[in-house]
């Protein structure tokens, strides 16, 4: 299994080395997701080590091959700013889409409960009323329990008061010469 993923990596490599090698032949501009795409790999493997390198040798082996030095630098420098541009876009759009996918989730939703704004008001009064009645029922249940904790404290001294005469009486039963 090791051996079948170190030929798979060497086959990746390859194909990298020969997409270069075809772009930088054809004067193709090379850039890491044109190479990862003719070459049919990720572009993670293509920004690392030694490819990176040898696409940064061909990129700059093309730049030399153009008719002036300030061209293809200008053309560079205009390609990395529309590739900003286009990743900014991108993660404009990708918050336009979870956006819409949120919405669409909220309209299915109702959908599938079969509200409307009407029944959804009709529901929200009665889970109010509702909570109205379980908070009136809180509210007395702690009254019972408060008035148990009373009766409880209470009695609790009342036997404690009947052990202590108990005792008292016990003990005065116990002593000699008392019968």
């Amino acid at each position: 299994m090791v051996q079948q993923r170190r030929n798979d990596s060497k086959v990746k490599r390859q194909a990298v080395l020969a997409a270069i090698d075809a772009m930088t032949r054809t004067g193709t501009p090379i850039t890491v997701a044109e190479v990862a795409r003719r070459a049919r790999v990720s572009p993670w493997l293509v920004r690392q080590e030694p490819l990176i390198s040898e696409i940064r040798k061909a990129q700059a082996s093309v730049a030399e091959q153009t008719t002036s030095y300030g061209a293809a630098k200008h053309s560079t420098a205009s390609v990395q700013v529309e590739r900003d541009l286009l990743r900014q876009e991108n993660q404009r759009l990708r918050h336009e889409i979870r956006r819409s996918q949120h919405r669409i989730s909220e309209l299915l939703g109702d959908q599938v409960d079969g509200t409307d704004a009407h029944s959804q008001s009709i529901r929200v009064q009665e889970l109010t009323t509702q909570n109205t009645a379980l908070s009136r029922q809180a509210s007395d249940a702690l009254h019972n329990l408060h008035q148990m904790e009373q009766k409880v404290t209470s009695l609790t001294e009342d036997l404690q008061a009947a052990h202590t005469v108990n005792r008292a009486l016990m003990a005065q039963l116990n002593r000699p010469g008392s019968r």
